[in-house]
């Protein structure tokens, strides 16, 4: 669920091949790839209903931040 607080939204895994973020939240979403995710310290920045996929061969922690807490979610898939 979104949160103005940093989350992890997928743990470190090295058997991870890929993954896939989007944003179904009304608030913009601050991606990470790296722990502790800010307002100004991310990779991407997420509108309402848009997508990222992982750099391939990235394995580590994935970190997110919303700008506000309203109602929504990030829907992550991992694939391994």
């Amino acid at each position: 669920n979104d949160s103005a607080s940093s989350v992890t939204l997928l743990s470190a895994n090295t058997s991870r091949k890929g993954a896939t973020i989007y944003n179904d939240s009304t608030s913009i979403l601050y991606v990470k790839l790296g722990a502790t995710a800010s307002t100004t310290s991310f990779i991407a920045k997420l509108n309402q209903d848009d997508y990222y996929e992982v750099p391939f061969g990235y394995t580590g922690i994935i970190d997110g931040i919303w700008s506000a807490d309203a109602s929504g979610a990030a829907r992550v898939v991992e694939f391994t």
